[in-house]
């Protein structure tokens, strides 16, 4: 059963402040704290995170919406203590994050992102293991070596480095449910939840506890935050299959011909005759053929685009009622719901 919606209080795709208050000190104290560019893993580390070229030659482009470092700031901000107590925090999420999205395009065989070819397309799978690797490593020196406050650093590191193992286990689970067109909804759930929850989690979590909050409220901050990672997952397969890759940056066929078990699909096959399911084990029985095209007129045929769309929502819903458990003031409270509804309503 999915979670029942809120009525909506954010206009979908604008972007909330919250999101933008802090996004040029995040990056200015990612960028003072990276590898340098004389090594190869921190020319291509940094060329993923969209501050040089490929040439290693200075860049400035906007490559992700920073949502975990920001709630990681918020997080710290709403259980009492300050914004900046967090920015180790935030810069070890941000880190964390890049890393399982260099490794995720390898898996998935992407090779764009936000426009422009992705680090293994460029240096070869090997090398973007490396650089993979690399930016985790970045994750856990940045909390260790910056962080004020050694005891709730130590437990900051213990939530991220769990969300972190949780998250590898999600990437496991994706892989192991492609093409898998009757595994249901209840594994999907499980692997999103951890492939993309679990971060989120962890960067909601990690945040509390640099703000002063005990293990209960930061527990509550974290399941928060893996329900809004399933909303935002939803919402990234609702675009990968009904959004505009000139606005997204990722091609629009891959999932599909890759035959992941997207929302869009899980949630088709449940609503699909037994005629319309044969239809689909046949398709899925042809691989190596552009089946974009056809999935989608067979998942319009049950109304998969509003069925996504609509459960992203509720997701986003869930995590604000999450969030209201903990006696935050309304005004952070609001602040919250508007990127819940932001992150469960994006065009990329």
């Amino acid at each position: 059963m999915l979670p029942e919606p809120l009525p909506r209080k954010a206009p979908g795709g604008v972007e909330p402040i919250l999101l933008s208050r802090h996004r040029a000190r995040v990056a200015e104290y990612m960028r003072g704290r990276a590898l340098p560019l004389s090594w190869l893993s921190g020319k291509m580390a940094s060329y993923h995170m969209g501050w040089v070229d490929e040439a290693g030659r200075p860049q400035n482009l906007r490559t992700g919406k920073l949502v975990r470092p920001s709630l990681a700031l918020w997080a710290s901000a709403a259980c009492g203590g300050k914004a900046e107590d967090a920015l180790p925090v935030a810069a070890a999420v941000e880190w964390f994050h890049n890393f399982t999205l260099v490794h995720d395009d390898i898996q998935d065989g992407d090779r764009k992102r936000h426009g422009r070819e992705t680090v293994w397309s460029l240096w070869g799978v090997s090398q973007g293991i490396n650089a993979g690797d690399a930016l985790q490593a970045l994750a856990f020196r940045a909390i260790a070596g910056d962080a004020k406050d050694p005891a709730r650093a130590l437990r900051a590191i213990v939530a991220l480095a769990d969300a972190g193992l949780i998250v590898i286990e999600g990437q496991c689970l994706d892989l192991e449910l492609e093409g898998r067109i009757d595994a249901g909804l209840r594994p999907y759930l499980r692997m999103v939840a951890a492939k993309t929850g679990a971060l989120l989690g962890g960067s909601l979590e990690a945040g509390a506890i640099m703000g002063g909050a005990d293990a209960d409220r930061a527990a509550l901050f974290g399941r928060a935050g893996r329900l809004l990672g399933t909303a935002f997952q939803i919402r990234d397969d609702f675009l990968g299959m009904y959004g505009d890759s000139e606005v997204t940056g990722k091609s629009s066929s891959n999932d599909a011909n890759r035959f992941k078990m997207t929302f869009p699909v899980v949630a088709g096959v449940r609503a699909m005759s037994v005629l319309q399911r044969r239809r689909l084990r046949e398709l899925f029985r042809r691989p190596g053929q552009d089946h974009e095209e056809t999935l989608r007129a067979l998942l319009d045929e049950v109304g998969c685009e509003d069925l996504t769309r609509s459960a992203a929502e509720r997701y986003a819903a869930k995590s604000v009622e999450m969030v209201a458990r903990s006696g935050i003031a309304k005004e952070a409270l609001d602040a919250f719901e508007e990127v819940a509804y932001y992150v469960a309503t994006r065009a990329r």
